[in-house]
């Protein structure tokens, strides 16, 4: 990591907010997340997310585990408890799905295939990391939503939306500091921020392909 930081810039998770900002909104904003937050999408709809999920955040959190080791930014900033396959492997038990036999969309094969290139760079995986992580404040509200639309009582289908709970904001906060206490340079920080556009594009893709599996079998 670079050892000399200059001191008027701007914080990692400020640049990060800041110039993600516009693929932030039109994740948020595509029809099939904003069905989900309206409570309109199909319960299988849910679920043929949660099973995408389960590949990104498995190649994801694999690469973040190698990495751990020879990585004081992951070491620091990354814990065990936000690793989300194993939330994601619950919620798709409570729907009778095998994850050994979920298919790949096309946009997820090619986003599991960016992380898997990324294996060598550690600040990737950790921008990757970020967008995902950062997407918990939002599914607190999204799952409210889906409790009613799917009569859920959590944590059965929601361990995912849901993974900490009440202590959502102090996890999110502490996450936050510690990426900024890293003292990343600034090209460290645009690899960091190129690497959350690089997720946000395709998790923006995989819905596309989800909407169109469902348009295809109405």
């Amino acid at each position: 990591m670079t050892t000399s930081v200059d001191a008027t810039a701007r914080p990692a998770t400020q640049r990060l907010r800041e110039e993600t900002r516009d693929l932030h909104t039109a994740a948020e904003k595509g029809p099939y997340q904003a069905a989900m937050v309206m409570g309109r999408l199909p319960r299988a709809g849910y679920v043929a997310m949660l099973e995408q999920m389960l590949l990104v955040h498995r190649a994801l959190e694999a690469g973040l585990e190698r990495a751990r080791a020879g990585s004081p930014a992951i070491a620091r900033v990354v814990t065990r408890e936000q690793y989300q396959e194993p939330y994601l492997l619950e919620d798709l038990a409570y729907f009778g799905i095998d994850p050994d036999a979920i298919e790949a969309t096309g946009a997820t094969r090619a986003l599991v295939e960016e992380i898997e290139r990324a294996s060598n760079d550690p600040l990737t995986l950790l921008g990757m990391h970020y967008v995902l992580e950062g997407s918990n404040n939002g599914n607190r509200f999204i799952a409210k939503a889906l409790m009613k639309a799917y009569d859920l009582t959590p944590p059965d289908g929601l361990c995912y939306m849901l993974p900490y709970g009440e202590r959502q904001p102090e996890v999110w906060s502490a996450f936050k500091t510690n990426l900024d206490a890293c003292g990343l340079g600034d090209e460290e920080v645009t690899t960091l921020v190129r690497a959350a556009e690089a997720m946000y594009r395709g998790i923006i893709a995989i819905h596309a392909s989800l909407q169109e599996r469902m348009a295809e079998r109405v």
